[in-house]
């Protein structure tokens, strides 16, 4: 089932959907539930249904508002009524800390602290119980409610949407990539999720599992004890990060030593690389080698050397000597380091890969540099900050070394099992070196902020630089070359040659989708020049200007980009467009592909072209962006009428394993 049709799935019961969203916005609010609630995740998956077209948008954006709405207002209701109970039983069932948390945030802000909570997890669900039992009026309460509720649904279904629409876009180019939009996008999510996790969460909680086992083994063990009170405070404010980064350091090298085993054993993570490189090898196509070649570029040695040097020039005119010490050696380590990991031995890596050959991947030294340089930046900038600002910049930096990796894995630069390798060293050698900084209590100012735009910046700077040099996309040792133009009379392709071209269209992966019923030998121009006298037109070119008409409220269907579509990697290399007769709201798209057949005749010689009448139909979820629905033409008289051909078009079918082939023939006589 495609992603479209699973999307469209859930809006055969949007009534269920509709509950589902209304109780996730309500009790989201509700102290001692809310706090287990995924009402972000529900709010998003309702947008991706939006987005799609499966559910309405704007009910499903009300239905969300009135569920936040009433979730406060039960949540105050319950304040008011029962304010000398509350107290006392959050204390008696472990809630102290986040009353005192609530109550806290209510005193700072005040009213403000109604809108403020929607957003802010930590206190969402305890913030209208304590307005609640504080006696709040009702007058000033529930018009902060209802403006707060109206900010809030929108702006937790709107990246759903965008996702939903962008999942359906991309479904309209490949299905395949469509998966691979929503696995990449899950990916990152998930990164996202764990890395603030673990930000927010688990620095306390490994505070209180190290301070606990720490005092058990200093009962246990006397000598030990003493021992550990001269080497750790477990009262110091830096307890938690130092057991964190021991527990860093620990599991990296776990995580070196399972790599490593695998790698020597041959087990099933040797045979997942080899699965993983084919199964994107199958997924190359142009804007995509394009991409991923400019995200790979960001991450190459040149621009981190480009980011070391400003660094080291921002802490020296910071007068952050003591940092400014720890990045030259943390550099220097890194520099030394990674040339003796990874492909020392080209014939090792990927893109050189033969496939059925055994291969060795050492930890990749690149990745590894990249994780310790950017990792210890963002140590740098996270220093005495703010919980917030720490989960931002861990995040920021998680996302940038993933997606560098994966645009390696993509362009075959790296295994897996290489880029987990080099990975778990650099996080090994990053907890050392945050370790010892931070024990040395080093608490140079930075000025963080300004330092996070300096590098940003010159990210940007030199990755357009290096970029602009280093724009061919790498190509892979199996990619297909150019084939032959193999030649055919008229007759030849008019009895059975017509046979030798593609039946249906071959997906980015191999799959095979809608038929490609019609087959023209002509020059582009004359095609183009035949089809103008029915009413087609050229179809508008990719800019940034004509990519805005998909964002228009009344786009004009003729004046829309052709999506692109793919027939064994390749794109259509002539689209046409018309509007349809029968609705303002649809256009018919023509897509051909030339083939490697030329075919000729007693004066000329024209290339044969083969490919398929489309006809979208564009709408437009919650008004926010124009998607379409594409069906494919496949009855031949249809396509003949639409396209006014004229007589000399020719009808061949034949059966294929019970299979109907229709197809049209288009001889170069019908368009002179």
């Amino acid at each position: 089932m495609s992603i479209h049709a699973l999307l469209l799935s859930f809006g055969e019961r949007p009534h269920l959907v509709l509950a589902v969203v209304f109780a996730a916005a309500c009790t989201e609010s509700i102290a001692a539930i809310g706090t287990f609630v995924p009402a972000g995740v529900v709010m998003f998956a309702a947008g991706a249904l939006i987005g799609a077209g499966a559910v309405d948008g704007w009910l499903t954006i009300g239905v969300a508002t009135l569920g936040a709405i009433a979730g406060d207002g039960l949540s105050y209701e319950l304040g008011r009524r029962y304010h000398t109970q509350v107290g006392a039983w959050s204390r008696s069932h472990g809630h102290e800390a986040a009353w005192l948390r609530g109550e806290q945030f209510v005193a700072r802000h005040g009213g403000k602290s109604i809108v403020f909570a929607r957003f802010f997890a930590p206190v969402r669900a305890i913030v209208p119980l304590v307005v609640g039992t504080a006696r709040m009026a009702r007058a000033k309460f529930y018009p902060i409610n209802v403006v707060s509720a109206l900010a809030w649904a929108p702006t937790h279904i709107a990246p759903g949407i965008l996702f939903g629409a962008s999942a359906s876009l991309a479904e309209a180019v490949s299905a395949r990539l469509a998966a691979i939009f929503v696995i990449l996008a899950l990916l990152l999510w998930l990164i996202v999720r764990l890395v603030r996790l673990m930000v927010e969460r688990g620095l306390p909680m490994t505070k209180r599992v190290a301070a606990r086992v720490t005092r058990h083994w200093a009962r246990r063990l006397p000598w030990l004890g003493t021992q550990l009170r001269k080497i750790v405070d477990l009262d110091s404010p830096e307890f938690p990060t130092l057991a964190a980064l021991v527990l860093l350091f620990i599991g990296s090298v776990w995580l070196f030593g399972g790599v490593l085993q695998d790698v020597v054993a041959n087990d099933p993570l040797m045979r997942a690389d080899t699965a993983l490189y084919a199964f994107l090898q199958s997924l190359h196509i142009a804007p995509i080698d394009s991409l991923m070649t400019g995200l790979s570029a960001l991450n190459d040695r040149s621009v981190v050397y480009a980011v070391s040097a400003v660094v080291l020039v921002w802490l020296i005119w910071k007068r952050s000597w003591k940092s400014a010490v720890w990045w030259i050696v943390v550099v220097g380590v890194g520099v030394v380091l990674s040339p003796f990991l990874g492909f020392n031995f080209k014939s090792t890596r990927p893109v050189d890969w033969i496939p059925g050959t055994p291969h060795t991947p050492l930890p990749d030294g690149r990745a590894a540099f990249s994780l310790l340089i950017f990792a210890f930046a963002g140590w740098l900038l996270c220093r005495q900050q703010t919980l917030r600002w720490r989960a931002g910049v861990a995040t920021a930096v998680a996302l940038w070394i993933v997606i560098g990796s994966i645009a390696d894995l993509y362009l075959g630069r790296a295994w897996l099992s290489g880029l987990l390798g080099g990975w778990a060293l650099g996080l090994a050698w990053l907890s050392l070196f945050a370790g010892t900084y931070t024990s040395w209590h080093v608490d140079d100012d930075v000025s963080p902020k300004a330092m996070a735009l300096l590098i940003t910046g010159t990210l940007a700077v030199a990755g357009a630089g290096y970029i602009s040099g280093h724009t061919q996309p790498v190509k892979a040792s199996g990619s297909p070359i150019a084939r032959l133009a193999l030649s055919l009379s008229i007759g030849q392709w008019l009895d059975n040659g017509w046979q030798l071209l593609p039946a249906r269209r071959m997906e980015i992966g191999g799959d095979e989708e809608e038929p490609l019923p019609l087959q023209w030998a002509a020059s582009n121009d004359a095609i183009i020049s035949a089809l103008k006298q029915a009413g087609w037109q050229p179809a508008v070119a990719w800019t940034a200007r004509s990519a805005l008409g998909w964002l228009l409220s009344q786009p004009q269907v003729d004046r829309l980009p052709v999506l692109p579509k793919y027939s064994a990697g390749e794109p259509s290399q002539l689209a046409l467009v018309r509007t349809d007769p029968d609705s303002s709201r649809s256009r018919l798209v023509l897509r051909l592909w030339r083939s490697h057949f030329i075919i000729r005749d007693a004066s000329d010689r024209a290339p044969l072209w083969y490919g398929a009448l489309y006809r979208e139909t564009l709408y437009r979820p919650a008004h926010v962006v124009t998607i379409e629905e594409t069906k494919n033409v496949v009855d031949p008289s249809i396509i003949i009428a639409l396209l006014g051909l004229r007589r000399q078009t020719v009808m061949r079918s034949t059966t294929v394993d019970r299979v109907v082939r229709d197809v049209v023939l288009v001889p170069p006589e019908s368009t002179r």
